[in-house]
C-alpha cells in the first residue's frame, strides 16, 4: 500500500513538471554576476512571444525589451523583469534577476527551473524544478 502512494504521489509530480513549458538547467552565466537568466530563441519563440505580439520581429527589434511580470508559483511572489533580445540572439530575463531569484531563492549551478505563461494572468510563472545536490 505504501508503496502504491509513493508512487502515485511521483507519478502526479511528474505530471505537474510537464506543464512546465521551458526547462533549464542553470549555467553559471545564469546565477554568477551577469545577472540575467538566458533563455533560447525557440524556447521563447514557441513558449511566450506570441502572447505578447503577432509580429516576432517587431518584438525582436525592441532594444529596450519588454517588462514582463514573474510570478514565482513557490514561494507566490510577484516580480518585474525584462525580457529582451540578447546579442546572440537568444533571450534574456534581466533587471533584478540575481535579486530576485538567483539569491532569493538560493538558487545555483545544475539547479533546474521551469518557465510558463500563464494566459489568464498575463504573466510568466516561475518555479525551481529541482535543486542540484553536491
Amino acid at each position: 500500500m505504501e508503496v502504491e502512494i509513493i508512487q502515485q504521489v511521483q507519478s502526479q509530480a511528474e505530471d505537474l513538471a510537464d506543464h512546465w513549458r521551458i526547462k533549464k538547467v542553470l549555467k553559471i552565466s545564469d546565477v554568477d554576476s551577469s545577472s540575467r537568466l538566458l533563455i533560447g530563441r525557440k524556447q521563447v519563440f514557441t513558449h511566450i512571444i506570441h502572447f505578447f505580439t503577432n509580429n516576432p520581429s517587431e518584438f525582436c527589434q525592441n532594444i529596450e525589451g519588454i517588462r514582463v511580470t514573474v510570478f514565482d508559483v513557490d514561494t507566490l511572489t510577484e516580480h518585474m523583469l525584462t525580457l529582451k533580445k540578447w546579442k546572440t540572439n537568444s533571450f534574456v530575463l534581466l533587471n533584478n534577476w540575481t535579486k530576485n531569484f538567483v539569491s532569493r531563492r538560493q538558487l545555483k549551478v545544475n539547479d533546474k527551473v521551469g518557465l510558463r505563461w500563464d494566459v489568464n494572468a498575463s504573466r510568466l510563472e516561475f518555479t525551481v524544478l529541482e535543486k542540484h545536490q553536491d
